[in-house]
């Protein structure tokens, strides 16, 4: 089944000329599930999660489909973050959950404020704003938003520990997870949900490559692939250190 997709979307043509990572899992854990929509899915390792679990989900754009179910399955605890004018929109028109808060600050490696870019019209199937995508200077919406690191993020949710940590950050996951690791911000992780963004103009496989190579050595294993082969389900087998 995944030589059958990987051929019929072209994946593993793009890894062979080094357009595109491509990651067998080396197996298929039984507590691994599926939650959210078809946009806004995600895994995660089942048994590991009770209603004592603390997510950190960075970039909600506007599906939290994935959020939502988790805390109807399991009923834990998740903090959000996405400061972008069309998630607050999309935030602001829901219901409150007492187990679900968001915060409207940006995931970087320095705190302060950055501009952040939205995609053309002609990119169809590319929605979210960037900092980090090469999109061209006259072709999209501009905005400032802040950002925070993730100490100082958890810290103003006041959870300086989280148990899964959710990253779909367009772009930024590569400086944050390289400050996170050699900061020691991961240790408390079991499992790390990302989406690599490599394919935005401008940034390069070879980056998420280099990523998994670190969350690897960090004692990550790759538990499961989404259908795009850009999010990634990372559990942690063992306490390892970075490169």
């Amino acid at each position: 089944m995944n030589v059958y997709r990987a051929l019929r979307r072209g994946t593993l043509f793009k890894a062979l000329v080094g357009h595109e990572p491509f990651l067998w899992v080396k197996r298929r854990r039984p507590g691994i599930l599926e939650f959210g929509s078809r946009y806004g899915r995600w895994a995660i390792d089942a048994t590991r999660m009770s209603e004592s679990t603390v997510i950190a989900s960075f970039g909600l754009g506007d599906d939290v489909s994935f959020e939502d179910e988790v805390i109807a399955r399991f009923g834990c605890r998740v903090v959000g973050f996405d400061p972008t004018p069309r998630s607050l929109k999309y935030l602001a028109q829901r219901v409150p959950s007492p187990r679900f808060n968001s915060h409207a600050y940006a995931l970087a490696a320095n705190d302060g404020h950055m501009e952040m870019v939205a995609p053309p019209a002609s990119v169809a199937d590319q929605v979210s704003a960037s900092a980090f995508a090469a999109y061209e200077e006259d072709s999209s919406d501009r905005f400032t938003v802040p950002w925070l690191t993730l100490s100082s993020a958890l810290a103003h949710a006041a959870t300086p520990v989280v148990d899964v940590l959710k990253l779909d950050i367009e772009g930024a996951e590569y400086e944050v997870l390289t400050q996170a690791a050699r900061a020691g911000w991961l240790e408390p992780v079991s499992q790390l949900l990302v989406e690599f963004h490599h394919f935005l103009p401008g940034l390069h496989p070879r980056q998420t490559r280099d990523a998994i190579r670190m969350l690897q050595e960090l004692g990550f294993e790759v538990a499961w692939v989404g259908r795009t082969k850009h999010e990634y389900l990372f559990v942690r087998t063992r306490h390892g250190r970075a490169a």
